[in-house]
């Protein structure tokens, strides 16, 4: 995808049309005050609810939330080219932050911004996943079934299912029963 297409998509298609596309599509709810970015590769399952001031973008990869998901205020959700795949019933909390890519920073006679991606990963999030406000998820993370993140954890690998983590970066701490 070229880069002026992707502006176009983030910054000329108006969000009031961005939500109102959302629910006929999906019966997602977007507030005109989030910048979802108007992608074929963004999906919001059915009841999705996004509220304002989240951002969710993607520069090759696919953003997908199953049903019945919340996604709240300031949150932003940035694929890059790694896929970022929710299931059903997922709550996101304030102020999380989703990495799906990196990029490369080694080559220092290199700009930053014209060093290509490192291996897109992505992120995994099994349904029925709670994840507390200020919580970072980096690319590479999986996040099991029913998993509970406390709130401002860095998550970097995988969380098994039923389980609950926090700290930085997250750790065990309990399971649900």
């Amino acid at each position: 995808m070229t880069t002026r297409l992707r502006r176009l998509q983030r910054h000329v298609v108006p969000s009031l049309v961005v939500s109102l596309l959302h629910y006929w599509k999906a019966r997602a709810l977007v507030s005109p005050r989030a910048q979802v970015q108007w992608n074929p590769d963004i999906s919001l399952g059915r009841g999705t609810v996004v509220k304002a001031f989240a951002v969710i973008q993607t520069s090759g990869g696919i953003v997908s939330f199953g049903r019945e998901c919340a996604i709240s205020s300031f949150v932003h959700i940035s694929a890059g080219s790694g896929d970022i795949v929710a299931g059903d019933f997922v709550r996101i909390a304030a102020s999380c932050t989703f990495v799906g890519s990196t990029k490369e920073v080694h080559a220092k006679d290199v700009l930053i911004k014209d060093q290509p991606e490192i291996e897109a990963r992505g992120i995994r999030i099994g349904d029925d996943v709670f994840i507390g406000a200020g919580v970072v998820i980096l690319p590479g993370a999986a996040i099991g079934r029913g998993a509970v993140i406390g709130a401002g954890s860095v998550v970097m690998g995988n969380v098994a299912e039923y389980t609950i983590v926090a700290g930085t970066p997250a750790r065990v701490i309990g399971r649900r029963e």
